[in-house]
């Protein structure tokens, strides 16, 4: 979770182990401290922030086949920024996304908590949800966007764009704010923000279609744990908007909202094909010195780093930047091989596979009559 202008308040230091984990914590946030640059929306706070030592077992799982009910707004145009079931570690309050602490944490759906209300972490559900120490929360209060608890994985463009921001939030200080970070920007009045980014894979001013790896998640910047912090936020600096809209039967007490901005009306994947790699190694029982090797895999563009990898565990390039296909390998008699496959599409999505392990027959070299 990105956090401006954070401190943490040592109370009691009773073990030697508890002291070290604090004292880290207060070094990150004089870092946080000494910065003024905030993503779009945000604005410094008046509480301490706690810090959690991990975002991945915490929270509801956005499995990418959950309904919302809702139907999707005019200007929808939102898929997943990633694939596969993960934590929604961090939600957008709608009252209000500021960065403040008042109290009240507002679900999209109108699910309203307060600070009295979802018990010490971590066995809450969707509640305010302090520490026991009543520093902090998940789910937490004033936050403009979604956490997602991303362990260094693949993340994908929400939509097509234009890339704005690729790098450092604050290029002085690479501890503050949201770290590495890239904003793309939809040509419709709204850009798609992802922080907290371990690697980014691409540049400003560059277009990406929609479900594009654009890099890998993070904790740089401001981090509780490897987390990507997606929002959507008016390019004008209106401030955020919730990507579910509003479905409360009251009101909804954030105004600057445009509704379900997810395609279906619910949050789903990109519709983009997924790479599985096959690959099968065959020995050639009329040539002792052959393995019939194919390989393949779903997707579009498909570039193969073809490997072997001999007996004594060594790794060499048979083929590179290869398409899918099938090749006869010549090894040495009484040698065993494997095959090593990787893959990426055109969007930049990667998997890897092997072949099961072939030895090669010994030579025969007759029989004394």
């Amino acid at each position: 979770m990105a956090g401006p202008r954070l401190a943490v308040r040592l109370r009691e230091i009773r073990v030697i182990a508890a002291a070290a984990v604090f004292v880290l914590q207060l070094l990150s946030a004089a870092s946080v401290q000494a910065s003024q640059a905030l993503p779009p929306g945000q604005r410094p706070g008046q509480y301490n922030r706690w810090f959690y030592p991990s975002q991945m077992p915490y929270g509801s799982i956005e499995t990418g086949a959950a309904n919302t009910g809702e139907a999707p707004s005019s200007g929808a145009f939102l898929t997943l920024p990633f694939m596969g079931p993960h934590y929604v570690t961090s939600l957008f309050d709608h009252c209000y996304p500021d960065y403040q602490a008042n109290g009240r944490l507002c679900r999209w759906d109108g699910q309203v908590v307060t600070k009295s209300v979802g018990g010490p972490d971590p066995s809450f559900t969707e509640g305010y949800a302090q520490t026991p120490g009543q520093h902090d929360y998940l789910y937490y209060d004033g936050h403009d966007g979604y956490d997602y608890g991303l362990y260094y994985e693949p993340i994908a463009a929400a939509g097509p764009g234009v890339v704005k921001l690729a790098g450092w939030a604050v290029p002085s200080c690479h501890t503050c704010s949201s770290g590495l970070t890239v904003e793309i920007d939809h040509g419709n009045g709204l850009l798609s923000y992802y922080g907290h980014m371990s690697q980014i894979y691409v540049q400003k001013g560059q277009w990406v279609p929609r479900g594009m790896v654009i890099g890998r998640s993070g904790m740089t910047g401001t981090a509780t744990g490897p987390h990507l912090h997606f929002g959507i936020y008016y390019t004008n600096g209106n401030g955020p908007v919730d990507p579910y809209g509003w479905a409360g039967s009251f009101p909804d007490p954030y105004p600057k909202d445009l509704g379900d901005l997810w395609l279906t009306g619910s949050p789903r994947f990109a519709p983009v094909p997924m790479p599985h790699v096959s690959v099968v190694a065959v020995a050639d029982l009329a040539d002792p010195t052959a393995i019939h090797v194919s390989w393949s895999s779903p997707g579009a563009g498909d570039t193969f780093s073809v490997n072997y990898v001999q007996q004594d565990g060594t790794m060499l390039t048979w083929m590179d930047a290869a398409g899918a296909g099938s090749a006869v390998f010549h090894g040495r008699p009484s040698q065993t091989y494997w095959f090593w496959m990787t893959v990426m599409t055109n969007l930049g999505w990667t998997d890897a596979n092997a072949s099961v392990a072939v030895t090669m027959p010994a030579v025969d070299h007759g029989q004394t009559q």
